[in-house]
């Protein structure tokens, strides 16, 4: 008898000796070259843009308007995206708690205060070397005191970030507009560790117009440099770059990586631009030197009112080396005066309590502050020797180059500042006379819808602000 294989699934060769063709049709996808590589790819890019992509963030024009990305919402909360934010006040000063305390209310702002002392107040075995700080003024020991209780608070409860503002401090009633963008600006400039040369960088330089006679005598004359490469901030963030991010699961802040800068320098009475590290003359354009531009900012006065005091000779630089209306960010290495306000990481606290609690101080805050952040330490040496023989930190490495970690200091600012000192009616400092000694005017610099000066609109729920420095 023959037998008959019907062949109902057409899987058998015309020989039917062989399963050729089921055997094709049962190869695994992923032995399809083509298809293997077009995974590969895709899942690389993922992997790329997961860890190391950049994100578009779109800038507002309108001042008011804040910027609406999920990474910023903290600074809409209460301390303005810090932890906590401590306010320094001589108790006896029931005054300046007072306005304190109402301006922070009329801005939604939660404050705990740090009760100031004064420099009678300090045993004299407290002082750190060397021994001729103790002859400095009594409003100088006491407010360096007053800042050192306000680090070791921070230290002590273990906080990322805080931000320290004196009790004449003042702000624009678009605080945290400005904020939202100063933290794009900080973020850039203390996590990307690459050399600003490439062309998705677009950098434009302008002339300095500092010079040895109009710069910061708090430091050499070494450093200035002949040009400021400039970057815009709006070309960071219109299109994706990329740069390390954050470590994962680590502290976060929306400034940036508290484990990536020391202080916040966002609150003072004038800076200087960057130097260049080592007093080299020429040098790699890196987030160490560059400074971020912001244009047709409406929060900043028209240059003629860019002045921090009514005895400068002439305009603060940035007057003179960028167009009207524009805000710029950069490293404190140029120097720097008044600590009006300012953030500090859980990392910065540490290494200011020890090196102006401990190891060695001697002088006014803000100066020691300036000089510390441009590199220059402290001497236990007599002044004389240690103007003529500062000690220098380890300058800026980039991407690539080796350098001990945790050595280099960063600092960050803001010009104009985003806090400023407010000088009321017959307003007295406690540190060194009426603001400082020269301010007598009653008004805020640099802030054009200020808090304290429109305290009354904002008290009786009037939103039509006095703008202190308009344009006409």
């Amino acid at each position: 008898m023959r037998r008959i294989s019907i062949d109902t699934l057409g899987m058998m060769s015309p020989r039917g000796a062989t399963f050729s063709a089921a055997t094709r049709r049962r190869n695994p996808w992923y032995l399809s070259r083509p298809k293997l590589l077009t995974t590969c790819v895709f899942f690389g890019i993922l992997y790329l843009y997961l860890n190391y992509g950049g994100r578009t963030v779109l800038i507002p024009d309108d001042s008011f308007e804040y910027l609406k990305d999920d990474s910023l919402t903290d600074i809409h909360n209460a301390t303005l995206g810090f932890q906590k934010v401590l306010v320094l006040n001589l108790p006896f000063r029931t005054d300046r708690r007072d306005a304190m305390t109402l301006a922070a209310a009329t801005s939604n702002m939660k404050l705990e205060f740090v009760d100031g002392v004064t420099g009678n107040s300090i045993n004299q075995k407290a002082y750190p070397p060397p021994q001729e700080n103790i002859k400095l003024s009594n409003g100088i020991r006491g407010s360096w005191r007053t800042h050192m209780n306000a680090l070791q608070r921070i230290v002590e409860e273990n906080l990322t970030t805080a931000l320290i503002l004196e009790d004449d401090v003042d702000w624009d009633v678009r605080v945290r507009q400005n904020l939202q963008r100063f933290a794009l600006a900080s973020r850039f400039l203390s996590e990307n560790k690459e050399t600003l040369s490439s062309p998705k960088y677009k950098i434009e330089n302008h002339l300095n117009p500092e010079t040895p006679e109009t710069s910061f005598h708090i430091l050499s004359e070494n450093g200035i440099t002949e040009r400021l490469p400039s970057l815009s901030l709006l070309s960071i963030y219109k299109k994706q770059l990329s740069y390390s991010h954050p470590q994962k699961n680590g502290p976060t802040s929306p400034y940036g990586d508290p484990s990536q800068w020391d202080i916040l320098w966002i609150g003072h009475c004038g800076s200087g631009f960057p130097r260049n590290p080592d007093n080299h003359e020429h040098t790699e354009t890196t987030t160490a030197n560059v400074i971020l531009t912001h244009s047709n900012d409406q929060t900043v006065p028209v240059d003629k009112h860019l002045k921090a005091h009514p005895f400068q000779g002439s305009l603060d630089p940035l007057a003179l080396a960028y167009p009207n209306h524009t805000r710029i960010y950069h490293r404190s290495t140029g120097g720097e005066l008044c600590t009006v306000g300012y953030a500090v990481s859980q990392r910065g606290a540490r290494r200011l309590l020890h090196q102006f609690a401990i190891k060695a101080w001697n002088g006014i805050f803000d100066s020691e502050l300036g000089r510390w952040c441009a590199g220059e330490d402290p001497q236990t040496e007599t002044p004389d020797a240690a103007r003529t023989s500062p000690t220098k930190q380890e300058p800026f490495v980039a991407k690539g180059e080796k350098l001990a970690k945790g050595k280099e200091r960063v600092c960050l600012t803001s010009q104009p500042p985003i806090f400023a000192h407010h000088h009321p009616m017959n307003g007295e400092s406690d540190i060194g006379g009426l603001g400082g000694g020269y301010a007598r005017k009653y008004e805020t610099k640099y802030l054009r819808y200020s808090v304290r000066m429109n305290m009354e609109k904002l008290v009786q729920g009037i939103k039509d602000y006095v703008d202190q420095w308009p344009d006409a």
